[in-house]
């Protein structure tokens, strides 16, 4: 079969997606990335082929140009919202409407990608599209062509979660029945390609999860899990990393997106980091960009900032992570079994997925107004010298190990093709 894989043209979203890829690549299945020009680069070191749609994406550039109230950050919604009082009816579907329309949704993907994708996939005809949770160019693409759809997650299913609650807080509502945000919103997309809209456009024909079990947010979705495999882009091993480290080895990130998409946007910076550890009997890597040592800061002789480094196999060697709570940071510190401290961004559900890690017992959640050099040292020799923390860090590998890996997957995804063909006549 032909397959279309899309996501949000930002790095840390198409490697979630590549080893999918890679799986169907390899039982014989043609599969092509479509995505904006910008991340075509990357695209085309993952050895799988590319189309870019529409314009440029531009993040970072074009994040900075817009005023906090013009985007879903100064809305006043929120669509990680936990809170049981706040999460009303009306403010559900307000913030399903404030999602889906130019202060989100339409920042992701424009109008042009969308015209982009329905063209390539009208002419190529894929058999099957699988989608980013974050752009919804993938379902509508998928009616205009008639092909089988899946959506793939990437991170905690805060849009999947609040779509429930809404059909239920709605169900309640004699008075609200006709009201849906984004069934008004996807028509609207889906009438300029002549097509019309079903409600499994919303949250795709299934929903692709690579996260552990205990870390997605409570629904009655019923998920397709897959493992999570760690592909952090061509690299190679260097040579210090063939040995092991004489003293406890931690890892610092903050991840593709601190720089893609935030311009470099971070609670913790070199100054704060050096302080903390430069006493330390410990080897620090820090993956943070050797170009953004401030002037006049001197790197402590325990602290290696050796550029790009692939992190799955750095993990491998470390006895604990520093990080921001990204997903591709904190399920590749879970499939390497490594205790997490996470200062989290305050971007999206961050601080809950570093809640999360520190419920379980893998790692230990610093918020933000928490944070100093002090608070980090202090925190680091806890986990570094606390076994529990390392324990429940290989519990959580384990369970890991255990998922369902791409492989398994690509016979559901050939069944969902089945289904729908049959289905559509």
């Amino acid at each position: 079969m032909r397959v279309v894989v899309t996501q949000l043209a930002a790095t840390a979203h198409l490697n979630l997606v590549v080893p999918i890829g890679w799986a169907l690549k390899a039982a014989g299945h043609e599969v092509v990335i479509a995505a904006q020009p910008d991340i075509m680069p990357a695209v085309k070191q993952t050895g799988l082929l590319g189309v870019a749609v529409g314009d440029e994406a531009r993040y970072a550039e074009r994040l900075a140009e817009l005023a906090p109230e013009e985007t879903i950050y100064g809305s006043g919604y929120s669509i990680t919202e936990i809170r049981p009082e706040v999460l009303t009816y009306e403010y559900v579907r307000d913030c399903l409407a404030a999602f889906a329309s130019p202060l989100a949704l339409e920042v992701n993907t424009d109008a042009s990608v969308f015209d982009g994708l329905v063209s390539f996939c009208r002419s190529w005809r894929p058999d099957l599209v699988i989608w980013d949770s974050m752009t919804y160019t993938g379902p509508v693409a998928a009616a205009a062509c008639g092909a089988a759809h899946a959506r793939t997650t990437i991170g905690r299913d805060h849009l999947g979660r609040l779509r429930e609650l809404f059909l239920r807080l709605r169900a309640e509502r004699p008075d609200a029945a006709g009201e849906d945000p984004l069934r008004d919103w996807l028509t609207a997309k889906l009438e300029k390609y002549g097509c019309e809209y079903t409600d499994d456009l919303v949250l795709g024909q299934t929903t692709i999860d690579s996260l552990p079990s205990w870390l997605r947010v409570p629904t009655e979705y019923d998920y397709l899990p897959v493992r999570y495999v760690a592909y952090n882009g061509p690299g190679t091993i260097p040579d210090w990393l063939h040995t092991e480290p004489e003293r406890p080895r931690v890892c610092v990130t903050l991840g593709n997106s601190y720089q893609e998409v935030w311009d470099g946007r971070a609670e913790l910076g070199y100054p704060e980091l050096f302080e903390a550890v430069a006493d330390l009997d410990i080897e620090v890597v820090a993956l943070l960009g050797p170009a953004s040592v401030p002037d006049g800061v001197t790197v402590p002789g325990n602290v290696r900032i050796p550029g790009f480094v692939p992190l799955d196999p750095l993990l491998g060697s470390c006895s604990a992570i520093v990080h921001h709570a990204g997903t591709g940071s904190t399920l590749t510190a879970l499939l390497n079994g490594v205790p997490q401290l996470i200062v989290p961004h305050a971007l999206h559900d961050e601080d809950q997925v570093a809640a999360a890690i520190d419920a379980y017992g893998a790692g230990v959640h610093l918020p933000p107004e928490r944070f100093s050099p002090s608070s980090l040292r202090t925190e680091l020799q806890r986990i570094l010298n606390d076994s529990a923390f390392a324990e429940r860090a290989r519990k959580a590998q384990e369970e890991m190990r255990a998922t369902p890996t791409p492989h398994d997957l690509v016979k559901d995804l050939e069944e969902l093709v089945i289904r729908h063909r049959k289905a559509i006549g």
